[in-house]
């Protein structure tokens, strides 16, 4: 039996052995033209892989690099595009996760944010209205983890002592 773990690994996972076999394909045809035909087809098929939502402007681009990388750039038809040299190992940079602590991790880091800033605003009627969009939030966010227990009370406790008792409602 044939099993694909059998074979070697894919170049690009994402489009599958079936490409992969392909483009090792159009390397060996003899007919310039019909290789640059085959590539063409091939690119169209790649393309089409490529879920629409995920499609971006250079898309033309980036599947003429996967298709040259996936030849080992020894493909020699005319490219329609420069050709880039495409390295599948750059990954993107590991975004740093927060480290710090969140009181209520129910009402979230934005509502601790706008908190902080409250208790830094000169008090006032913009104080005051903020204040209770802050308190709108915290209800809808208390509601949406637990619906049981979101009173107005319990968000003017937790209020009181995000703030020690400098914010109240």
């Amino acid at each position: 039996m044939h099993y694909n773990t059998n074979e070697g690994k894919l170049k690009l996972p994402e489009y599958g052995r079936l490409v992969q076999r392909m483009a090792e394909y159009v390397v060996t045809i003899q007919d310039r033209a019909a290789r640059q035909a085959y590539a063409e087809r091939l690119a169209f098929i790649m393309e089409r892989m490529i879920p629409k939502g995920q499609r971006a402007q250079d898309v033309a681009h980036k599947i003429w690099d996967h298709l040259a990388y996936l030849t080992n750039y020894q493909l020699d038809i005319d490219f329609p595009v420069e050709i880039r040299r495409f390295e599948p190992s750059m990954q993107p940079q590991r975004l740093s996760y927060p480290q710090g602590r969140i009181r209520y991790r129910h009402y979230g880091r934005l509502v601790e944010r706008a908190i902080a800033k409250l208790r830094d605003m000169p008090a006032g009627t913009v104080r005051d209205q903020t204040l209770l969009l802050v308190a709108n939030r915290m209800k809808r966010n208390l509601a949406s983890w637990k619906s049981d227990n979101a009173t107005d009370d319990k968000v003017a406790h937790d209020l009181s002592s995000y703030t020690d008792g400098q914010l109240t409602i």
